[in-house]
């Protein structure tokens, strides 16, 4: 499944600055067997591992 989400990260290099507001970003190739409730968690952890240089992720939210 696909999900569009907005949020804001930090880089490594200073990670309690959040500097970056993210508007829109579309997460491809979740799978569907992943619990509603653990959607955030799941998608922000994609988004770490795909993106080496993000410290942190706030304010994450499925649009």
């Amino acid at each position: 499944m696909n999900y569009r989400v907005s949020y804001e990260h930090s880089l490594k290099s200073a990670p309690d600055k959040f500097i970056v507001h993210v508007p829109s970003q579309l997460v491809e190739d979740i799978p569907a067997n992943v619990p509603r409730a653990l959607l955030p968690e799941y998608i922000a952890d994609l988004i770490l591992k795909r993106s080496p240089r993000i410290g942190k992720i706030r304010n994450l939210r499925i649009l």
